[in-house]
């Protein structure tokens, strides 16, 4: 019985249309703040029980990469077939992509306060757009457009009660 009990409690997480140019809004206005990271289709199942684990080795060692658009982390997930951004560009000419077929990416929804604590300091070219909403206010295209590219790295594990759903193409 108890088994049947832990399967209809079990988590899901859902599967959503994949949405390429969002209304994200200034990101630090927003409780809690939208994520996205992308990694291998395969990932999901172990995901769903274990959240966002970082890797233990590598230059990415302890960090879990969040983007601010979907597009950036549909990006990242071309690496995940080869292990990881690191493995990735450890590997040099010898890997190839991850198929477009095989990757996933994750939505999140992480509360402010918990982020704040969390993430490490933002690169130089991410922490002008981050930390400053007039450049934002001053953006007149897609949301999408301005935070291509940005990350916040979180540090350790991204619990699973933050995943809201996944995005396929």
């Amino acid at each position: 019985m108890e088994s049947f009990k832990s399967f209809l409690t079990e988590k899901k997480i859902r599967k959503q249309a994949f949405s390429r140019f969002p209304k994200l809004g200034w990101w630090m206005d927003n409780d809690p703040i939208t994520f996205f990271h992308g990694t291998h289709i395969r990932n999901i199942g172990w995901v769903e029980a274990n959240g966002l684990v970082p890797p233990k080795e590598g230059y990415t060692a302890g960090i879990v990469s969040l983007a601010l658009e979907p597009n950036t982390a549909w990006g990242y997930a071309s690496m995940s077939g080869a292990g990881g951004e690191a493995e990735f560009r450890s590997a040099g000419q010898k890997v190839t992509t991850t198929s477009q077929k095989e990757r996933v990416v994750f939505v999140l929804e992480i509360p402010k306060s918990y982020i704040l604590k969390k993430m490490l300091p933002l690169n130089y070219a991410t922490s002008v757009k981050l930390n400053d909403k007039a450049e934002y206010d001053k953006w007149t295209k897609d949301d999408q457009l301005f935070y291509a590219l940005t990350e916040v790295k979180h540090k350790g594990a991204v619990p699973s009660k933050y995943i809201k759903a996944y995005m396929t193409k």
